[in-house]
């Protein structure tokens, strides 16, 4: 189904989605996320327009890998843990990016609903484990 490289990938991504600090802006480059080290001046802006790095190509990188994780994790792919965990991780990353975008109300409220979604699906999952674990207690009690 999904193989073990496009699982890694998106770890990989939520990991470096983790470690965004406040004012630090990303870049998408060969598929993969990255953090751009300087982001200021008239030679990052020209490699940054050069490249099509911009807000709205970065969110929308990250709402894919969000939805893959989430994918993934409905699925159950042997990895949820790992991949609830770099989720987890990553609402930090995606609150200093807001910051960082504070001046653009349309990309800070996409963060914003993405931690939101975030927060949510963590939850969830682990409201519907805690309901299955005691299903499997009841039942083993019956018998």
């Amino acid at each position: 189904m999904y193989s073990q490289d496009f699982i890694d990938q998106i770890l990989t991504s939520l990991r470096v989605i983790a470690m965004i600090k406040e004012g630090q802006k990303v870049k998408v480059r060969n598929g993969l996320l990255d953090l751009e080290p300087v982001s200021t001046g008239l030679r990052a802006a020209i490699r940054r327009w050069v490249h099509n790095d911009n807000r709205n190509t970065t969110v929308l990188y990250i709402k894919n890998v969000v939805s893959n994780a989430s994918d993934l994790i409905h699925l159950q792919v042997g990895q949820t843990e790992k991949i609830k965990e770099a989720m987890s991780e990553c609402v930090a990353g995606l609150g200093a990016l807001s910051v960082t975008y504070g001046e653009d109300a349309s990309i800070t409220a996409t963060l914003h609903v993405l931690q939101e979604r975030i927060k949510n699906e963590i939850n969830n999952t682990r409201q519907y484990n805690n309901n299955e674990h005691r299903k499997g207690s009841h039942n083993s009690m019956q018998k």
